[in-house]
């Protein structure tokens, strides 16, 4: 009575029977895959919102430089093709992935972006070569779009993205900084926005895929022509753990 009190209700009565072990067992394991699988949907779910626009305007600027500028169509196309692979690199059903593949993957989309956009896009990397950190795939690629598209692309002369990773003794900070326009009630409104040209990775649905898997989500600070920042904690703690 003493243990039910305290909230221990899962007592064992008699030993275990080996039938009832296996079947125990059995259950165990099909509601692991079961988890597993779920995962796996979602990501592939995730993996085929690549925007068609994206696509288009790549393909776009490739053929613009085709004629003119061989070297950089080559260079421009062998980006898409790691954008592409990173993109939907079945390794990507990985529940987590290291930094290293989520910035390839940023970095080809960023070449291609530059080679559209020229001068209006310039892009800072202030990265510290020993941090890494493990954290879920399609992560950081979409903040850097949505800062390209909400806070540089809507300004006449373009702007600055800077990307950076810290490491601390408790957490990997992944920041993304743009210096556009900047929105008030930064989450809602780029939430908002997203839901204006559907299709793509969401804001949203980044926040909660790392709510669910490290207990803290995206923070953004912003204001009206004061830019938008981006902040991302990976708990060193939880990396420790999937490293095991």
């Amino acid at each position: 009575m003493v243990g039910f009190e305290a909230g221990a209700n899962d007592y064992l009565t008699k030993p275990f029977q080996p039938y009832e072990l296996r079947a125990r067992t059995r259950t165990l394991m099909q509601m692991k895959r079961s988890a597993e699988d779920a995962v796996r949907s979602e990501l592939a779910f995730l993996q085929a919102q690549i925007k068609p626009h994206f696509l288009y305007n790549a393909l776009n600027t490739i053929v613009s430089f085709s004629l003119e500028d061989p070297q950089t169509t080559h260079d421009l196309l062998l980006n898409l093709g790691r954008y592409l692979r990173g993109s939907f690199d079945f390794k990507s059903k990985e529940r987590l992935v290291p930094l290293r593949r989520e910035l390839e993957l940023t970095r080809a989309y960023l070449r291609i972006e530059q080679a559209r956009f020229g001068e209006r896009l310039r892009i800072l990397y202030e990265v510290d070569e020993d941090a890494d950190c493990l954290l879920p795939p399609l992560t950081l690629q979409p903040l850097v779009e949505n800062a390209v598209r909400h806070g540089i692309t809507t300004k006449e002369n373009g702007g600055t993205v800077t990307i950076s990773v810290r490491a601390d003794s408790s957490y990997t900070l992944l920041t993304v900084e743009d210096d556009g326009k900047g929105m008030p009630d930064g989450f809602q409104t780029l939430v908002s926005k997203e839901e204006e040209h559907k299709g793509g990775v969401g804001l949203r649905n980044i926040h909660l895929r790392l709510v669910k898997l490290f207990g803290t989500g995206v923070e953004i600070g912003s204001g009206i022509d004061g830019g938008t920042k981006v902040v991302i904690r990976i708990p060193k703690a939880i990396e420790k753990e999937d490293n095991r």
